[in-house]
């Protein structure tokens, strides 16, 4: 027995061989690895925590524009509005123009021997760039309507509906005038 024992403590040669040298390197490269990776993870997370924050300002910066946009389509649609109005009044205005040249013009269009018994000019307040005339002439004929008609037509007005009825020597003729614009 006590030689069994001194086997066990006599040196003996190895079974097999020793790894190469470069072997070495491989728990220093498993470390260098898993902090490679480490780093790779944490840049890679702070850049998608930026990437958030980032998408989050422009969504921001997005949703400030449209208010924006919108309030500048509010504020132009009240300045088509206004501008609408502007024209409307501006029509109302061109409309309402004095009615003298128009008596004044039928006056001078007819001939001395032609007298005007009546004349009537009504304007109208829903529409003032309507008026209403009628004219009652003594001897008139049908040419000194077409010179009524050419005289208005020079200023811009323009004869609708006109009727012409003979009453003994007179000759009524009535018409509604629309002033033209160009």
């Amino acid at each position: 027995m006590h030689q069994l024992c001194h086997d066990f403590k006599s040196p003996r040669p190895d079974s097999s061989q020793r790894l190469p040298q470069i072997f070495m390197l491989v728990p220093v490269m498993f470390y260098v690895v898993l902090l490679g990776g480490a780093y790779l993870g944490v840049t890679s997370y702070l850049g998608y925590r930026n990437a958030l924050a980032s998408r989050d300002e422009w969504t921001q910066a997005q949703s400030e524009h449209e208010t924006a946009r919108m309030q500048f389509d509010t504020e132009t649609a009240g300045v088509l509005k206004e501008k609408f109005k502007a024209e409307k009044m501006a029509q109302w205005i061109e409309g309402t123009r004095s009615l003298q040249p128009i008596s004044v013009a039928i006056a001078r269009c007819l001939p001395p021997e032609i007298t005007i018994s009546e004349m009537s000019l009504e304007r109208s307040l829903e529409l003032p760039q309507q008026v209403s005339l009628t004219v009652l002439l003594n001897n008139g004929t049908l040419e000194d309507v077409s010179r009524i008609q050419a005289a208005v037509g020079l200023l811009n007005y323009r004869p609708f509906n006109s009727q012409q009825a003979k009453a003994g020597e007179a000759l009524e003729y009535k018409s509604m005038l629309v002033w033209q614009q160009f």
